[in-house]
């Protein structure tokens, strides 16, 4: 009887201990878990808050072109190279502002030149410098800049206006 007393008490130990280490792991595992939802809930914010508001562009240039000519609309044309420095930072910087975004969308049709895969169209404009922008029409061949390099987002926006203003005024 005494070894039945003594596993029962033996069972209640085992018992308890794991039941101890359960609660020790509850214990243990709620500042993980509360780490966890944090991070998921700081990850959700920063994706929500940095959504990408980049121009719509159009990367086919004749497409472009005749979009430009239905709508009536004067032209961006992008040329960008990858692996250029001011490429990088004009696509980051600049073309995800929302003010940009919005009026050049709202006043020209933009058209994308990766000189990398079109480079016949670099060749046309004689394009060597990266990024570089054009103002042109869409009824006739006649182009305003060009504007070189990679100019912060109000910048841009006030030189592209200038290009545009040009090409107005050409039309007297």
């Amino acid at each position: 009887m005494a070894d039945k007393g003594f596993n029962n008490d033996g069972d209640a130990a085992r018992q308890e201990q794991g039941k101890a280490p359960s609660a020790g792991n509850k214990k243990q595992s709620r500042p993980l878990v509360i780490i966890l939802v944090v991070f998921l809930v700081l990850v959700a914010i920063v994706f929500l808050t940095q959504r990408k508001t980049s121009i719509d562009w159009v990367e086919n240039y004749e497409a472009g072109l005749e979009q430009a000519r239905q709508q009536n609309k004067p032209v961006l044309l992008a040329f960008f190279k990858a692996n250029i420095h001011y490429c990088t930072e004009i696509v980051q910087q600049t073309y995800n502002n929302p003010d940009v975004k919005e009026y050049i969308e709202a006043d020209f049709v933009p058209i994308f030149i990766d000189v990398d895969k079109q480079p016949e169209i670099g060749e046309l404009y004689k394009v060597n410098y990266y990024p570089t922008h054009y103002v042109k029409r869409p009824d006739s061949d006649e182009l305003f800049g060009p504007r070189v390099g990679h100019d912060p987002p109000q910048l841009f926006i006030r030189e592209i206006k200038a290009l545009y203003e040009q090409m107005k005024l050409s039309e007297k």
